[in-house]
Protein backbone atom coordinates (compact mmCIF):
# COMPACT_ATOMS: atom_id res chain seq x y z
CA UNK A 1 0.00 0.00 0.00
CA UNK A 2 1.47 3.24 -0.81
CA UNK A 3 2.16 5.47 1.86
CA UNK A 4 0.87 8.96 1.64
CA UNK A 5 3.29 11.83 2.33
CA UNK A 6 2.05 14.10 5.02
CA UNK A 7 3.45 18.26 4.67
CA UNK A 8 5.21 18.77 8.05
CA UNK A 9 3.19 21.85 9.88
CA UNK A 10 4.42 25.23 9.12
CA UNK A 11 7.12 27.12 11.91
CA UNK A 12 5.99 29.52 14.17
CA UNK A 13 8.09 32.07 11.86
CA UNK A 14 6.46 30.69 8.80
CA UNK A 15 3.16 31.32 9.52
CA UNK A 16 4.25 34.92 11.02
CA UNK A 17 5.22 35.54 7.79
CA UNK A 18 2.49 33.96 5.95
CA UNK A 19 -0.12 36.58 7.97
CA UNK A 20 2.29 39.93 6.90
CA UNK A 21 3.76 41.97 8.69
CA UNK A 22 4.00 41.92 12.55
CA UNK A 23 2.73 44.81 14.19
CA UNK A 24 5.22 47.12 15.73
CA UNK A 25 4.30 47.78 19.67
CA UNK A 26 4.27 51.03 21.37
CA UNK A 27 7.93 50.47 23.19
CA UNK A 28 9.50 48.80 20.29
CA UNK A 29 8.22 52.29 18.14
CA UNK A 30 9.57 54.42 20.76
CA UNK A 31 13.21 52.99 20.57
CA UNK A 32 13.34 53.34 16.40
CA UNK A 33 11.77 57.14 17.09
CA UNK A 34 15.02 58.61 18.83
CA UNK A 35 14.30 61.71 18.67
CA UNK A 36 10.78 61.21 20.22
CA UNK A 37 12.60 59.20 22.45
CA UNK A 38 14.80 62.11 23.41
CA UNK A 39 11.52 64.37 23.73
CA UNK A 40 9.99 62.10 26.25
CA UNK A 41 13.26 61.93 28.25
CA UNK A 42 13.49 65.62 28.09
CA UNK A 43 9.55 66.68 29.79
CA UNK A 44 10.02 63.52 31.75
CA UNK A 45 12.91 65.19 33.26
CA UNK A 46 11.50 68.98 32.86
CA UNK A 47 8.18 67.08 34.57
CA UNK A 48 9.95 65.91 38.01
CA UNK A 49 12.11 69.44 38.28
CA UNK A 50 8.87 71.17 37.95
CA UNK A 51 7.33 69.11 40.58
CA UNK A 52 10.07 69.05 43.14
CA UNK A 53 10.92 73.13 42.31
CA UNK A 54 11.17 73.48 46.43
CA UNK A 55 13.69 71.01 46.74
CA UNK A 56 15.53 71.44 43.30
CA UNK A 57 15.81 75.31 43.05
CA UNK A 58 18.84 76.93 44.42
CA UNK A 59 17.43 79.95 45.45
CA UNK A 60 14.24 81.35 46.20
CA UNK A 61 12.81 82.93 43.09
CA UNK A 62 11.27 86.09 44.55
CA UNK A 63 14.59 86.64 46.81
CA UNK A 64 15.47 90.11 45.52
CA UNK A 65 19.32 91.07 45.78
CA UNK A 66 20.34 94.57 44.39
CA UNK A 67 24.08 93.83 44.91
CA UNK A 68 23.90 90.91 42.53
CA UNK A 69 21.73 92.14 39.77
CA UNK A 70 22.46 91.65 36.03
CA UNK A 71 25.02 89.17 37.14
CA UNK A 72 26.35 86.94 33.73
CA UNK A 73 25.88 82.81 34.16
CA UNK A 74 28.66 81.12 35.67
CA UNK A 75 31.55 80.65 33.50
CA UNK A 76 31.45 84.02 31.99
CA UNK A 77 33.48 86.80 33.05
CA UNK A 78 31.88 88.27 36.46
CA UNK A 79 29.65 85.18 36.78
CA UNK A 80 29.38 83.15 40.09
CA UNK A 81 28.69 79.35 40.67
CA UNK A 82 26.24 80.88 43.44
CA UNK A 83 24.15 81.83 40.23
CA UNK A 84 24.82 79.24 37.36
CA UNK A 85 22.34 80.83 34.54
CA UNK A 86 23.09 84.44 35.98
CA UNK A 87 20.74 87.08 37.99
CA UNK A 88 17.74 89.27 36.44
CA UNK A 89 17.83 93.46 36.85
CA UNK A 90 16.73 92.84 40.54
CA UNK A 91 19.56 90.22 41.07
CA UNK A 92 16.71 87.14 41.15
CA UNK A 93 18.18 83.96 39.89
CA UNK A 94 17.40 82.80 36.66
CA UNK A 95 17.80 79.16 37.07
CA UNK A 96 15.83 79.00 40.28
CA UNK A 97 13.02 81.16 38.02
CA UNK A 98 12.88 78.99 35.31
CA UNK A 99 11.85 75.87 37.66
CA UNK A 100 9.44 77.72 39.14
CA UNK A 101 8.06 78.80 35.59
CA UNK A 102 7.84 75.45 34.11
CA UNK A 103 5.24 74.61 37.21
CA UNK A 104 3.15 77.60 35.48
CA UNK A 105 3.46 76.61 31.90
CA UNK A 106 3.09 72.61 32.31
CA UNK A 107 -0.31 73.15 34.22
CA UNK A 108 -1.69 75.52 31.96
CA UNK A 109 -0.88 73.22 29.29
CA UNK A 110 -2.21 70.26 30.41
CA UNK A 111 -5.28 71.31 32.25
CA UNK A 112 -6.24 73.64 29.10
CA UNK A 113 -5.95 70.60 27.01
CA UNK A 114 -8.46 69.18 29.43
CA UNK A 115 -11.05 71.41 29.04
CA UNK A 116 -10.95 72.19 25.43
CA UNK A 117 -10.94 68.39 24.77
CA UNK A 118 -13.95 67.65 27.16
CA UNK A 119 -15.91 70.64 25.28
CA UNK A 120 -14.86 69.48 22.10
CA UNK A 121 -15.19 65.70 22.48
CA UNK A 122 -18.76 66.25 24.07
CA UNK A 123 -19.90 68.78 21.27
CA UNK A 124 -18.69 66.62 18.63
CA UNK A 125 -20.07 63.38 19.54
CA UNK A 126 -23.30 64.97 19.93
CA UNK A 127 -23.12 66.75 16.17
CA UNK A 128 -22.00 63.42 14.66
CA UNK A 129 -24.23 60.96 16.32
CA UNK A 130 -27.61 63.01 15.97
CA UNK A 131 -27.00 65.47 13.24
CA UNK A 132 -29.64 67.48 12.07
CA UNK A 133 -30.06 71.01 13.30
CA UNK A 134 -28.14 70.40 16.67
CA UNK A 135 -25.11 69.19 14.05
CA UNK A 136 -25.51 72.41 12.54
CA UNK A 137 -26.02 74.86 15.16
CA UNK A 138 -22.74 73.03 16.71
CA UNK A 139 -20.68 73.43 13.79
CA UNK A 140 -22.01 76.75 12.73
CA UNK A 141 -20.57 77.81 16.21
CA UNK A 142 -17.29 76.54 15.46
CA UNK A 143 -17.31 78.37 12.46
CA UNK A 144 -18.08 81.25 14.00
CA UNK A 145 -15.04 80.92 16.31
CA UNK A 146 -12.79 79.77 13.79
CA UNK A 147 -13.95 83.33 11.89
CA UNK A 148 -11.84 85.16 14.75
CA UNK A 149 -7.97 85.38 15.10
CA UNK A 150 -7.51 82.97 18.53
CA UNK A 151 -4.26 85.58 20.28
CA UNK A 152 -7.05 88.32 19.11
CA UNK A 153 -10.08 86.22 21.04
CA UNK A 154 -7.38 85.32 23.86
CA UNK A 155 -5.98 89.02 24.27
CA UNK A 156 -10.14 90.06 24.42
CA UNK A 157 -11.55 88.01 26.75
CA UNK A 158 -7.92 87.88 28.86
CA UNK A 159 -8.50 92.35 29.13
CA UNK A 160 -12.15 91.89 30.39
CA UNK A 161 -11.32 89.16 33.05
CA UNK A 162 -7.88 90.26 33.97
CA UNK A 163 -4.66 88.50 34.97
CA UNK A 164 -4.63 85.25 36.36
CA UNK A 165 -3.57 81.66 36.18
CA UNK A 166 -7.18 79.87 35.99
CA UNK A 167 -8.48 83.11 33.82
CA UNK A 168 -5.56 81.88 31.15
CA UNK A 169 -6.70 78.13 31.53
CA UNK A 170 -10.29 78.85 30.93
CA UNK A 171 -9.23 80.79 27.64
CA UNK A 172 -7.06 78.59 26.79
CA UNK A 173 -9.35 75.51 27.21
CA UNK A 174 -12.61 77.05 25.62
CA UNK A 175 -11.23 78.61 22.56
CA UNK A 176 -9.59 75.65 21.62
CA UNK A 177 -12.39 73.04 21.18
CA UNK A 178 -13.04 73.73 17.69
CA UNK A 179 -10.49 70.94 16.63
CA UNK A 180 -11.21 68.29 19.12
CA UNK A 181 -15.20 68.44 17.46
CA UNK A 182 -14.42 68.74 13.61
CA UNK A 183 -12.31 65.60 14.45
CA UNK A 184 -14.47 63.83 16.48
CA UNK A 185 -17.68 64.88 14.31
CA UNK A 186 -15.95 63.50 11.33
CA UNK A 187 -15.03 60.48 12.84
CA UNK A 188 -18.49 59.49 14.59
CA UNK A 189 -20.19 59.94 10.68
CA UNK A 190 -17.85 56.76 9.51
CA UNK A 191 -18.43 54.62 12.67
CA UNK A 192 -21.72 54.98 13.84
CA UNK A 193 -23.46 53.25 10.41
CA UNK A 194 -20.81 50.43 12.10
CA UNK A 195 -22.37 46.85 12.81
CA UNK A 196 -21.31 47.53 16.47
CA UNK A 197 -22.73 50.32 16.86
CA UNK A 198 -26.11 48.90 15.13
CA UNK A 199 -26.25 46.01 17.49
CA UNK A 200 -25.66 48.07 20.49
CA UNK A 201 -28.53 50.01 19.73
CA UNK A 202 -30.77 46.89 18.65
CA UNK A 203 -29.91 46.22 22.49
CA UNK A 204 -31.54 48.85 23.50
CA UNK A 205 -28.33 50.75 24.93
CA UNK A 206 -29.00 54.14 25.79
CA UNK A 207 -27.52 56.71 23.70
CA UNK A 208 -24.61 57.69 26.10
CA UNK A 209 -23.64 54.02 26.70
CA UNK A 210 -23.59 53.98 22.79
CA UNK A 211 -21.18 57.17 22.46
CA UNK A 212 -18.52 56.42 25.85
CA UNK A 213 -18.25 52.72 25.74
CA UNK A 214 -19.24 51.91 21.90
CA UNK A 215 -17.91 54.82 19.78
CA UNK A 216 -15.41 57.01 21.68
CA UNK A 217 -12.94 53.87 22.03
CA UNK A 218 -12.59 53.87 18.01
CA UNK A 219 -11.87 57.53 17.18
CA UNK A 220 -9.47 58.38 19.92
CA UNK A 221 -6.29 57.81 17.77
CA UNK A 222 -6.38 61.35 15.78
CA UNK A 223 -7.24 62.88 19.59
CA UNK A 224 -4.10 61.49 21.22
CA UNK A 225 -2.42 63.01 18.46
CA UNK A 226 -4.15 66.79 18.74
CA UNK A 227 -3.86 66.98 22.25
CA UNK A 228 -0.10 66.14 22.08
CA UNK A 229 0.36 68.95 19.74
CA UNK A 230 -2.54 71.19 21.68
CA UNK A 231 -0.25 71.16 24.92
CA UNK A 232 2.63 72.82 23.25
CA UNK A 233 0.23 75.35 21.55
CA UNK A 234 -1.32 76.41 24.63
CA UNK A 235 2.63 76.48 26.58
CA UNK A 236 3.12 79.13 23.39
CA UNK A 237 -0.47 80.91 23.93
CA UNK A 238 0.40 81.24 27.50
CA UNK A 239 3.47 82.09 27.16
CA UNK A 240 2.62 85.04 24.55
CA UNK A 241 -0.31 86.80 26.86
CA UNK A 242 2.23 86.86 29.38
CA UNK A 243 4.89 88.77 27.48
CA UNK A 244 1.92 90.98 27.01
CA UNK A 245 0.97 91.21 30.59
CA UNK A 246 -2.50 89.64 30.20
CA UNK A 247 -1.51 86.25 31.30
CA UNK A 248 -0.55 84.97 34.73
CA UNK A 249 0.04 88.44 36.96
CA UNK A 250 3.74 89.23 37.80
CA UNK A 251 4.05 87.81 41.21
CA UNK A 252 3.86 83.93 39.31
CA UNK A 253 7.06 83.26 37.98
CA UNK A 254 5.97 82.03 34.11
CA UNK A 255 8.39 81.72 31.38
CA UNK A 256 6.67 84.61 29.50
CA UNK A 257 7.02 87.31 32.21
CA UNK A 258 10.55 86.29 31.94
CA UNK A 259 10.96 86.66 28.21
CA UNK A 260 9.37 90.09 28.48
CA UNK A 261 11.17 91.68 31.44
CA UNK A 262 14.29 90.43 29.83
CA UNK A 263 13.42 92.37 26.44
CA UNK A 264 14.61 95.74 27.88
CA UNK A 265 18.27 94.27 28.31
CA UNK A 266 19.30 92.35 25.51
CA UNK A 267 22.04 94.71 24.74
CA UNK A 268 23.49 94.43 28.03
CA UNK A 269 22.17 91.07 29.45
CA UNK A 270 21.22 89.16 26.74
CA UNK A 271 20.85 85.58 29.25
CA UNK A 272 17.97 87.69 30.77
CA UNK A 273 15.94 86.37 27.04
CA UNK A 274 17.75 83.66 26.68
CA UNK A 275 17.46 81.17 28.72
CA UNK A 276 13.77 81.64 28.93
CA UNK A 277 13.28 81.71 25.63
CA UNK A 278 15.18 78.05 25.36
CA UNK A 279 13.38 76.48 27.62
CA UNK A 280 10.38 77.08 25.67
CA UNK A 281 11.41 76.04 22.14
CA UNK A 282 13.54 72.97 24.13
CA UNK A 283 9.58 72.01 25.82
CA UNK A 284 7.46 73.15 22.59
CA UNK A 285 10.35 71.10 20.32
CA UNK A 286 10.17 67.95 22.76
CA UNK A 287 6.21 67.78 22.53
CA UNK A 288 6.02 67.89 18.97
CA UNK A 289 8.35 65.21 18.56
CA UNK A 290 6.39 62.69 20.37
CA UNK A 291 3.30 64.07 18.78
CA UNK A 292 4.96 63.68 15.33
CA UNK A 293 5.98 59.74 16.42
CA UNK A 294 2.38 59.06 17.74
CA UNK A 295 1.04 60.68 14.72
CA UNK A 296 2.91 57.76 12.82
CA UNK A 297 2.25 54.94 15.11
CA UNK A 298 -1.35 55.70 15.34
CA UNK A 299 -1.61 56.14 11.34
CA UNK A 300 -2.94 52.31 10.06
CA UNK A 301 -0.84 53.05 6.85
CA UNK A 302 2.30 53.79 8.81
CA UNK A 303 1.80 51.65 12.11
CA UNK A 304 4.08 48.63 10.34
CA UNK A 305 6.76 50.90 9.86
CA UNK A 306 6.85 53.37 13.03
Amino acid sequence: MPMVRQEAPALPDEESASLGPERVGLGQSLRRYKTALVGLVFLSALLLTALGAPLIAPHDPHKVSVADRLRPAAGMRGGSRANLLGTDSLGRDILSRLIYGARVSILVGLASVVISGMVGITLGLLAGFFGGKLDDLIMGLAEVQLAFPFILLAITVMAVLGPGLFNVIAVLGVSRWVAYGRVVRGQVLTVREKEFVEAARALGYPVYRVLLFQILPNITSPLIVIATFAVAGNIISESSLSFLGLGVPTSTVTWGSMLSEGREYLRVAWWLATFPGLAIMLTVLSINLIGDWLRDFFDPRLRDLA
